[in-house]
């Protein structure tokens, strides 16, 4: 059945932007930020449908260096629009993912945005892609990180500040990609205050999307009202064949003692590599290894719409 009132929401995109999508940071303009699903009461209703497990829930510290202030927390038997409440008036950040792929209310949304992206570059060709909702207080920060995927920001409600800096020494070493590809720090990186004189900055607000290079670090300062975003993760050819090198110098440096520095993508030794990765990953699958908890995965704290932050710690065990 036709879908009319998912027709009038769309993305625009200048020259420029359709011209260095993926390639370095652009702005688009689009109108979902309209939907009726990013109201209160369909967010509400959402987290109280969403599974649990899929459910994310942190918060920060104010210093942008201190990324080990980041905490996981969880919010018990609160409502949805509670839990909006202490989101709103503390200092929180939400992450629901998989829900604009995989509910049923926000898939329309969510391939309605995937056909803006692949209409904007005929190369962009994804292998699996999924969206999240992210909901954040007014004064939440996101701390630098690099993506294993390509990426795009879609904001709907509030202020966010976006800076993402050039994908290079100082700002990304490769050893900090190996250790994420190999599960032994998250994907936030060391940051240093006076990097931003480098940096692509942008206040998004409702309305505005953004995108950046592969593996581009970037961090988010919000700057107003209750923020709500969808974050586009997508795995396409070019992303696998780069994570595949970068994980391939980590096994080599970590398994074999060897000291990898070519991040070259072609030519026989990236293929060495690619071949590497694949055949340790299948060797994975057959002989998995005991899993081991993400780094920063422990639960420090209970969502409480009645406290200064909207949250009280635990009690250390």
């Amino acid at each position: 059945m036709r879908d009319t009132y998912m027709e009038q929401f769309s993305s625009t995109w200048t020259e420029t932007a359709l011209q260095d999508f993926r390639s370095r940071p652009v702005v688009v303009r689009h109108n979902y930020h309209e939907h009726q699903a990013f109201s209160d009461m369909a967010l509400a209703a959402l987290i109280e449908r969403h599974p649990r497990e899929l459910t994310d829930i942190c918060t920060m510290g104010d210093d942008a260096t201190a990324r080990d202030s980041w905490r996981a927390g969880e919010a018990g038997d609160l409502s949805g629009l509670e839990l909006i409440d202490a989101v709103r008036n503390g200092k929180l950040w939400i992450n629901l993912r998989h829900a604009m792929d995989q509910d049923e209310q926000y898939r329309p949304i969510f391939e309605s945005m995937l056909r803006d992206m692949r209409a904007a570059d005929p190369s962009f060709r994804p292998l699996t892609a999924e969206a999240g909702i992210l909901i954040s207080s007014p004064s939440a920060q996101v701390f630098l990180h690099s993506d294993v995927s390509e990426t795009m920001l879609w904001h709907m409600r509030g202020v966010k500040r976006f800076r993402t800096y050039p994908v290079a020494e100082p700002f990304l070493k490769a050893e900090y990609m190996e250790a994420i590809l190999h599960h032994e720090q998250t994907e936030d990186i060391p940051f240093q205050p006076d990097w931003d004189e480098a940096a692509f900055t942008v206040d998004l607000h409702p309305g505005m999307a953004a995108n950046w290079p592969l593996h581009g670090p970037h961090r988010i300062e919000n700057q107003s009202g209750i923020n709500v975003s969808v974050p586009f993760e997508i795995s396409t050819p070019q992303s696998r064949r780069r994570n595949a090198i970068h994980f391939a110098n980590g096994l080599m440096r970590r398994s074999f003692g060897m000291n990898p520095t070519s991040l070259n993508e072609t030519g026989l030794g990236a293929e060495a590599k690619i071949w590497l990765t694949r055949m340790w990953k299948l060797k994975q699958k057959i002989l998995p290894a005991k899993a081991k908890p993400m780094p920063k995965s422990e639960r420090t704290f209970e969502v409480d719409p009645d406290a200064r932050d909207g949250f009280i710690d635990r009690e250390a065990a």
